[in-house]
């Protein structure tokens, strides 16, 4: 018996298990440091108390070097980052002004993702770049700001009543912002608070901002390829980070929840490091979109999903010249049968809109050649020969072709041909050609 005990007693061990009275004994040192305090947020997270007029909350500082990467991307890479390309990716003409010494960058964790007047947001970031030392010049030869850092403010609320002193403070910050940088911030984040600053009797200043919303600049270039583009996975798959140890967002409510009923802050040291990692990976995000944007022809991005979605921002805010620089340079390696047609489609288009006739024709000849059951470049090469080059037997052959060989499901398109075939004969009767 002694033997098996022993036995027993070795397995327990390997296996991490404590015995009854080992267990008791553990949760009476873990509820002694509780009632001491040792789990409250000041002993878990380094911070410090602020105060004002309204109360006081918890803040917790950090300062980045520009030097300090996330993902491989240095935050100071911003600074290099041409507005102009700001205002491409975010389809915002006004973001052409983009300066990021007046820009604020934000996040918030909240108790709950649905919204609404019950939600309050608990952990506010804001990441700023701020003056650090006495003189602000340019470092040799980078021509970054030497005396600036990325300063993040996390401001917490431990318990309902700390809001409104947090709030305060945050006007004060808000002040600065020219422009707001959030991710998925246009729907949810600036909303929400919006309604904590009006609920307490607030100014909310940032709707005098302009806003950078990340979510729709990574959507319009990385969703073709990525499909997913929540901001984790665009962490690992464009700026190549991976978290560890990370919490999921949808577990944070809770834990701030449970810190309000235990005191116990330990858990919330993963969710002040995920809070952090997500403000500065908007600075990276930011910068390397801007950077790769102001590579010329597209090869600042690999892929050529990503490529032809640059193709598609151009030809979406008119930008024809670039849509054809872009779309040749993809067309010259681009193989795959589906980004060819629409990258054939697209640069056909823009051809059109910049009145180049000749080069037009040419690409639409090319897409009929390539795609024979492909209707637009029919349709535009019918609209062509009709109405500019006034070749209408070669204009009414297209669409008796079309009608002979098209798949008789395509009804709209069909009734478009019928149409056209119809009155160009009427034309041909009226006129015949030599």
């Amino acid at each position: 018996m002694a033997e098996i005990s022993d036995k027993l007693k070795q397995l327990m061990a390997n296996r991490g298990v404590m015995l009854g009275t080992e267990w008791q004994a553990e949760r009476q040192r873990t509820e002694q440091s509780r009632q001491a305090g040792d789990f409250e947020i000041e002993k878990c997270v380094p911070g410090e108390p602020v105060e004002n007029e309204a109360g006081s909350f918890y803040l917790v500082r950090t300062d980045f070097p520009l030097d300090a990467c996330q993902g491989g991307v240095p935050l100071g890479d911003i600074f290099s980052a041409g507005a102009e390309h700001i205002a491409v990716s975010a389809c915002d003409e006004e973001l052409a002004a983009f300066d990021p010494r007046s820009a604020v960058f934000i996040d918030i964790e909240t108790t709950g993702l649905a919204g609404g007047a019950g939600t309050t947001a608990f952990l506010i970031g804001v990441g700023y770049f701020e003056e650090v030392g006495a003189v602000l010049r340019p470092a040799p030869d980078t021509g970054k700001p030497d005396s600036l850092v990325f300063r993040l403010d996390q401001c917490f609320m431990r318990d309902f009543d700390e809001e409104e002193p947090m709030l305060r403070f945050l006007q004060d910050v808000f002040k600065r912002a020219e422009t707001v940088v959030t991710f998925n911030g246009k729907t949810f984040d600036i909303p929400l608070l919006r309604s904590r600053f009006i609920t307490n009797r607030l100014p909310f200043r940032l709707d005098a901002a302009m806003h950078y919303d990340l979510v729709h600049a990574v959507r319009r270039i990385f969703k073709l390829r990525l499909k997913d583009c929540s901001l984790g996975n665009v962490e690992r798959e464009v700026l190549n980070i991976r978290r560890h140890g990370d919490i999921p967002g949808s577990e944070i409510p809770q834990v701030w929840l449970d810190y309000l009923r235990t005191r116990d802050a330990r858990v919330l040291t993963r969710v002040f490091n995920h809070h952090r990692n997500d403000i500065v990976s908007l600075v990276a995000l930011a910068a390397l979109i801007a950077q790769r944007l102001s590579v010329p022809c597209g090869d600042g991005f690999d892929h050529a999903e990503d490529r032809l979605s640059i193709v598609r921002l151009h030809h979406r805010q008119k930008r024809y010249e670039a849509v054809v620089e872009h779309a040749i340079k993809l067309l010259e390696c681009e193989t795959d049968v589906y980004l060819r047609r629409e990258c054939l489609s697209l640069l056909g288009m823009a051809y059109k809109r910049l009145q180049d006739w000749p080069q037009m024709e040419e690409i639409f000849n090319l897409m009929a050649q390539e795609f024979p059951s492909y209707l637009l470049p029919r349709l535009e090469l019918a609209k062509h020969h009709e109405h500019r080059s006034r070749n209408l037997l070669e204009a009414l052959r297209i669409c008796e072709e079309v009608l002979e060989n098209a798949h008789p499901l395509d009804r709209t398109a069909l009734a478009e041909f019928e149409r056209r075939k119809t009155r160009l004969e009427k034309k041909l009767k009226r006129k015949p050609q030599l």
